[in-house]
């Protein structure tokens, strides 16, 4: 199954299919690069847009314009190629980056942070729901943190493929 992920909701665009992925940083210019980073990322694998089968988006949290970026381009992608869209968290994309019990944080705006934690051994598994809190209060030594780390391509298009096989085709932007 050809799977794209697209993720917007941090300073990165990330890109991804099941096997491969690009991280590039963007900060707010997403919206002025992402078609053109999409078309090189898809050519240098030799897909076609025709051959997705399946387009995974990056529900944040994360910046309200950034998540928009994504959700607006891979749902008109998805309709104008007749093939399902469903999101994924970008906060558990990001915790893929490590294994064990994983805090993934991403800066906010107003020295605020959103993060959640994580038990990740294959997919992320949500143990403490996505919040917004002031960086100070951010829990301590209670798992490996990863901050502003970049949601992982991959990570984001298997969480895609997990949702939509268990037949939950939601797409919901999280806006903390």
């Amino acid at each position: 199954m050809n799977v794209l992920a697209i993720d917007t909701a941090t300073p990165y665009l990330v890109l991804g299919t099941l096997d491969a992925e690009r991280t590039l940083r963007r900060g707010r210019r997403h919206a002025e690069t992402l078609i053109a980073d999409l078309e090189a990322f898809l050519s240098g694998l030799g897909l076609e847009p025709a051959q997705l089968d399946l387009i995974v988006v990056g529900e944040g949290p994360g910046s309200y314009t950034g998540i928009r970026v994504a959700v607006a381009t891979a749902t008109g992608l998805a309709r104008g190629l007749g093939v399902p869209v469903v999101g994924a968290s970008s906060l558990a994309a990001a915790s893929a980056r490590a294994r064990g019990r994983v805090r993934a944080a991403f800066e906010a705006r107003n020295r605020q942070v959103y993060t959640a934690a994580y038990r990740v051994d294959d997919l992320p598994a949500e143990q403490d729901p996505p919040a917004r809190l002031a960086s100070g209060s951010l829990p301590r030594g209670d798992a490996c943190l990863l901050w502003n780390a970049p949601p992982s391509g991959r990570a984001l298009a298997r969480l895609g493929l997990a949702r939509w096989n268990r037949g939950d085709a939601r797409l919901v932007p999280v806006y903390l």
